[in-house]
């Protein structure tokens, strides 16, 4: 399945040139973060099969919007990522359950199979050493904001999570975890998987989270002084 020669060492990975991709209408990857998916399709059971017996490492693609007029076989977005197989519990019907851990963006270039699962030729988009430092601020100061907000609509995020965001040093890295974290659209998260420059993601994300937050604070206005849990009844 895999090419090695071409192949890019990214975080202590080697990524191949060529790979499964599993395109998904409701889940992005980023380097880094944790996918929890369930397998269960024939022929993505086979992908998994295949890639257990390999580099233990398959691609996950958004699909585009419309995509159930497509067919069977929907585009996905050209920008994935590339991640390995922590962990697989398989199940007595042949399902499992998958943790899958993001190692790096990757563009899809074409693909060299398309049944029963797809296989890609890629292109890493990764720098081969993550030294992104710096500029978080700004960042963890809207995430505060963002958690103050959502308390206030009875929606407060895990205290767990908070330090988890807040014990992040690498900007990079930190960008890619509260997208996958705290925003809800997947397109969103698809344009925060599309930005390449950290700079440049950092300024999106941070309009995205601020939009958030308004969002909050014009609910809890609309909503006065009634009980959260009271929300919506009329």
């Amino acid at each position: 399945m895999t090419h090695a020669a071409a192949a890019v060492i990214v975080c202590g990975v080697r990524l191949p040139k060529q790979i499964a991709v599993m395109p998904l209408p409701n889940a992005i990857l980023f380097p880094r973060v944790l996918l929890p998916l369930y397998i269960f399709e024939p022929r993505y059971k086979q992908m998994l099969a295949d890639c257990l017996k390999g580099e233990r490492m398959f691609a996950v693609a958004l699909l585009r919007k419309g995509w159930e007029n497509e067919g069977r076989n929907p585009t996905p977005h050209p920008i994935a990522s590339i991640g390995v197989i922590r962990t697989c519990m398989a199940r007595p019907d042949g399902s499992a359950n998958v943790i899958l851990e993001g190692v790096a963006r990757v563009r899809i270039s074409d693909y060299v199979r398309q049944r029963p699962y797809r296989v890609a030729l890629v292109d890493s988009l990764e720098a081969p050493e993550d030294v992104v430092e710096g500029k978080r601020e700004p960042l963890l100061k809207a995430v505060t904001q963002l958690a103050k907000a959502r308390a206030r609509m009875g929606a407060e995020l895990p205290k767990a999570v908070l330090s988890a965001l807040r014990s992040v040093k690498n900007a990079d890295y930190l960008s890619d975890l509260v997208s996958y974290t705290l925003l809800d659209d997947y397109y969103d998260k698809q344009a925060m998987l599309e930005t390449l420059d950290t700079d440049e993601r950092l300024k999106k994300l941070l309009a995205l989270l601020q939009k958030k937050i308004q969002q909050f604070e014009l609910w809890k206005t609309l909503q006065g002084k009634l009980p959260n849990k009271h929300v919506g009844h009329n």
